[in-house]
C-alpha cells in the first residue's frame, strides 16, 4: 500500500511542477514515478509493491492471451457449418481461497467464451466447470489452473483475507 501511496503521490508532485494538472501530466508522473521506485525498491520501502504490480501485470497479460485463444475458437466453432462443440462439464482441484478470491476466479473463468462457472464444492476446493469446443478437460483445467496461478500471485496471502461467514 506504501508504494501505491508513494507512486500517486509522485505523480501529483510531477503534474504541479509540470504546471498542468492534466490526466496526460498524471500518467506520465505515475509511469515516472513507478521507474523510480523500481530503481529504488529497499530505500523507499517499495518491495511488495514492485512484486505485486508486476503479477498484475502478468495476470492482466494471460487473461487477455486466455480470452483471444477463447474467442478464437468459439469463433471458428461459429463458423463451421457443421460444429462439433463437445460439451462438458468438469471439476478442477484448486487450492483454498476466500469468498474474495473464488469470485475473481469464478468471474475470470467465466468471462472466457465457451466456459460458465457451475459453482463449488462444499468444502471450496473443487470448481465445477462446463465449457465446449476443448479437446479434453486436461487442456481446460491446465487453463484454469494457469488463470488461478497468476491470479493467487498478486493478491495478499490467504491468511490476510477477513473471512465472511
Amino acid at each position: 500500500m506504501r508504494g501505491l501511496f508513494l507512486n500517486v503521490l509522485l505523480a501529483v508532485v510531477w503534474a504541479l511542477f509540470s504546471g498542468e494538472v492534466s490526466l496526460r501530466e498524471l500518467v506520465i508522473g505515475f509511469l515516472l514515478g513507478y521507474a523510480l521506485l523500481n530503481f529504488f525498491p529497499d530505500a523507499l520501502g517499495t518491495r511488495s509493491y514492485q512484486r505485486t504490480s508486476f503479477a498484475l501485470l502478468r495476470f492482466v497479460a494471460l487473461f487477455i492471451r486466455e480470452l483471444t485463444v477463447a474467442n478464437v475458437q468459439v469463433a471458428l466453432l461459429a463458423l463451421h457449418p457443421r460444429p462439433d462443440l463437445k460439451p462438458m462439464i468438469f471439476k478442477v482441484e484448486i487450492h483454498p481461497h476466500t469468498d474474495t478470491t473464488l469470485t475473481l476466479l469464478a468471474a475470470t473463468v467465466t468471462l472466457m467464451p465457451g466456459s460458465v462457472v457451475l459453482g463449488f464444492s462444499q468444502d471450496r476446493r473443487e470448481m465445477f466447470v462446463h465449457a465446449i469446443g476443448l479437446e479434453n478437460t486436461r487442456t481446460a483445467r491446465a487453463s484454469i489452473h494457469r488463470v488461478e496461478s497468476a491470479l493467487m500471485a498478486f493478491l495478499p496471502p490467504l491468511s490476510l483475507h477477513k473471512e465472511v461467514t
